[in-house]
């Protein structure tokens, strides 16, 4: 009997673990940085006036990064009048914690609006100013833990928007961020103290606001990125590049197994594929589809979904690119895919739910955030059956489950 209790208690705690691990949104664009989510159960059609409100907050600073989920408390970035902050709620909605996260950027017209989305690490949080403040904070209180200038440190280049915007990628308790510095390209920081574990090679170039991914093989592992003249591979434990082409790239690449499809904006997209042992690059594929530059690309099944060019939201096949499905109906949209189903924030403001089909895309519902002010960039995210959408100063979480 005792050993039928262990096995019994055993399997129970491994569903509550896959049901845990599931409902996380642990950093920029999901678990995997694909704009993916593994809930399931979640409403396959919308009434009227869209789900349901669950809970607001116009708290957290002005902004367009995207909040993350972990262990049932949200996180979210943003700007309030010289500083950059970071507040925790828990999924009633109601303040955890609101700290100061670094100094904001200020320019001709003002503070300017944080746009990184912060990554959750064990039990830290990891959140990049504009102003180029790295800083690690302890995700239970909010204290800082230790904070580098990456502009002081690796005279890091802010870029063309005279800006950092970029979300750390956090594995193995090494940080990955992009510095374009004259001292180096991309760094891996300790995540425990913050020290320099890597430093890679120059890039003659400056940031691109891209968000590095992160590509596994057997016994290696890639950081795929790029900047804003060149595609990159670069190895995960030693800094080196590994690979390096030329190329007008945008700002969100869309990872899969061993291959990374980058969305075009002026030169259309691309199709990187990596060798089983991640040493050789090619580009399988180009289309001539012009992807919305904020807000990317998501895959179902075999499909690329993404919106064209901000007159409406295309399907492609993930291993030719052609062009399957295109409908003029949702425009200028960042997409989040999940339990099947599409879900697109458009710049006007409206949220959709999207079935695709074999020859098209159905709208299964849609409504108007009425809530917050300036342009609506932030990438939906969702957790615990939560849809999150940020519109600049405000916070909104909706329930997206079904009964």
């Amino acid at each position: 009997m005792k050993n039928h209790y262990t096995r019994f208690t055993a399997i129970v705690a491994c569903l509550f673990i896959h049901q845990l691990s599931y409902a996380q949104w642990p950093q920029w664009r999901g678990p995997m940085r694909d704009g993916s989510s593994t809930e399931t159960n979640l409403l396959k059609a919308w009434p009227a006036e869209g789900p349901g409100l669950l809970w607001s907050s116009d708290t957290i600073g002005d902004g367009y990064g995207s909040a993350i989920m972990q262990d049932k408390v949200i996180y979210v970035t943003g700007t309030k009048d010289s500083s950059e902050i970071l507040t925790a709620f828990d999924l009633n909605g109601k303040l955890i914690w609101q700290k100061k996260s670094g100094k904001a950027l200020k320019d001709a017209e003002g503070w300017v609006a944080q746009g990184s989305t912060p990554t959750f690490y064990k039990n830290r949080l990891y959140a990049f100013t504009c102003s180029g403040d790295l800083v690690c904070m302890n995700a239970a209180t909010g204290e800082s833990e230790w904070t580098i200038s990456i502009p002081e440190k690796f005279e890091g280049a802010i870029g063309s928007k005279i800006m950092f915007c970029e979300s750390p990628l956090v594995a193995d308790d090494k940080v990955i961020l992009t510095t374009c510095g004259k001292k180096a390209g991309l760094v891996a920081l300790n995540s425990f103290t913050g020290e320099t574990v890597w430093a890679s090679e120059c890039v003659a170039d400056t940031g691109n606001f891209v968000s590095p991914v992160l590509i596994e093989g057997k016994n290696k592992k890639l950081i795929v990125t790029s900047t804003q003249n060149y595609y990159l591979a670069v190895d995960f434990n030693t800094g080196k590049i590994v690979w390096k082409e030329k190329g007008k790239t945008t700002y969100v690449p869309l990872p899969g197994n061993k291959q990374v499809y980058f969305t075009g904006l002026t030169d259309g997209g691309k199709m990187l594929n990596i060798s089983d042992d991640l040493s050789s690059f090619n580009f399988t594929w180009c289309d001539s589809l012009k992807i919305n530059l904020m807000g990317g690309a998501v895959r179902l099944g075999t499909r690329i979904f993404g919106t064209y060019n901000r007159k409406g939201i295309l399907c492609i096949d993930w291993k030719t690119g052609e062009k399957q499905i295109f409908t003029s109906e949702i425009k200028g949209a960042n997409l989040l895919a999940a339990d099947g189903m599409i879900y697109s924030y458009e710049g006007n403001g409206v949220v959709s739910l999207l079935k695709p089909m074999d020859n098209n895309i159905d709208i299964a519902g849609s409504f108007k955030v009425k809530l917050g002010t300036g342009p609506n960039l932030a990438q939906l995210s969702i957790g615990n059956g939560i849809l999150f959408i940020r519109h600049g100063k405000t916070l909104m979480a909706y329930d997206i489950r079904q009964v």
